[in-house]
């Protein structure tokens, strides 16, 4: 059977799929991936070192760079080299990153159809929230110009149906990061018997430990953390708190912390990229909190064994959410509910789960799930069904 060539046009290349790119690149029966995106470093996500371009064997991803112009994360002007890929004949297949306001891409999808190529859309989708001209523009771009959608969740594919798309061409390919990398080095780590550092961090390295990574943003609900543990603190509750990550709020939060005497209960570690650096902190923790959504931090939380707390409205949540299990590998509070969060902690933290507990019932949905060979599984699933009806 003659190899498909498939062209996975991103505009970053961010370091969190290396996992899953890698994967794919390393594919060669029937179908040969190659990725296509800019080098650059935008809105603080960290990309993906361009040697991995002449790596080999399965660290190896098959990358061609292109360049962006008046990129945003919400808006893209234009993107060089794909229209010039479009009118080869070796790409059968296009992916694209399904975002209205990257005008390229409608072009880019229009050109496909003319030509005779399959368009997929790797894309969040409708989260329920889509009204008036803007689920308009989504039905024509994603319906009309596409020929399936990879979805990260359940949520938005049945409101994607509700709204009239195809059950055959709306496909779940879930989330990963790199969890047997993650797995090892945890292993290391208890193997090892390295002494652990919060002896280092905090007055009290017993307290039980939450922990957030992730920009430092208003958006991320990080100063809603410090006020849980301030009001924990008033309730005679000590915990201590863990924040890998930079951003805007960090100031404000390092004077909140001063204000209120927290200083001894939160240790501020910086923006973290690779596992061998996060990891020592997830080794110290009892629980993600994430009030303003969770996304791939839930996958770096469950992945090293750590449940995690965030809000229940799926509408301003990511996808990844649905690998939480309420009362098993996290919790839910009532989304805008700052009392009802504290309480929900306090319940968590009073039923004094084992790590060890933790750890089997979080990492199972990531062995099972949230990794790449079952996401690359999934969208080989999709493309079968996209080019053969399979």
């Amino acid at each position: 059977m003659e190899k498909v060539n498939v062209a996975m046009v991103c505009k970053l290349m961010p370091y969190y799929r290396l996992g899953i790119f890698q994967k794919l690149s390393s594919i060669d029966k029937h179908y040969e991936f190659s990725f296509f995106g800019d080098t650059i470093k935008k809105g603080g996500i960290e990309p993906i070192p361009y040697e991995y371009a002449s790596a080999e064997g399965k660290e190896r991803v098959r990358w061609i760079k292109t360049k962006n112009y008046l990129y945003r994360p919400d808006k893209l002007l234009w993107q060089t080299g794909i229209i010039k890929e479009i009118f080869k004949s070796k790409f059968k297949v296009f992916v694209f990153e399904g975002a209205i306001g990257h005008y390229p891409i409608w072009l880019f999808a229009f050109l496909c159809k003319l030509r005779g190529k399959k368009v997929i859309y790797w894309t969040h989708g409708n989260r329920g929230l889509d009204k008036g001209i803007k689920k308009l523009l989504r039905i024509v771009f994603f319906r009309w110009l596409g020929d399936a959608l990879f979805l990260y969740g359940n949520f938005q594919r049945n409101i994607m149906i509700n709204d009239g798309y195809n059950p055959n061409k709306v496909h779940v390919i879930y989330n990963s990061l790199q969890p047997n990398k993650q797995f090892k080095i945890l292993e290391d780590y208890e193997s090892n018997k390295i002494a652990g550092k919060k002896h280092t961090m905090f007055k009290d390295p017993n307290a039980f430990t939450l922990i957030f990574i992730g920009r430092l943003a208003a958006a991320k609900g990080v100063l809603d953390i410090l006020k849980v543990v301030k009001t924990l603190k008033e309730d005679l509750v000590i915990t201590n708190c863990i924040f890998i990550g930079e951003g805007q709020e960090k100031k404000g939060m390092e004077s909140y912390c001063k204000e209120n005497q927290l200083d001894d209960q939160v240790y501020f570690a910086g923006a973290l990229y690779d596992e061998e650096s996060i990891a020592p902190y997830f080794v110290e923790a009892d629980l993600l909190l994430s009030p303003g959504n969770v996304g791939l931090n839930c996958m770096h939380s469950l992945a090293y064994g750590v449940p995690v707390l965030t809000h229940d409205d799926f509408r301003f949540q990511n996808p990844e959410v649905e690998a939480i299990e309420d009362g098993v590998t996290g919790v839910f509070y009532k989304y805008g509910d700052f009392d009802d969060m504290v309480s929900k902690l306090k319940h968590w933290i009073a039923k004094g789960i084992s790590k060890e507990t933790n750890r089997i019932n979080c990492q199972h949905v990531i062995k099972e799930i949230y990794n790449p060979t079952h996401q690359a599984a999934c969208m080989l699933t999709g493309f079968n069904k996209v080019l053969y009806g399979e």
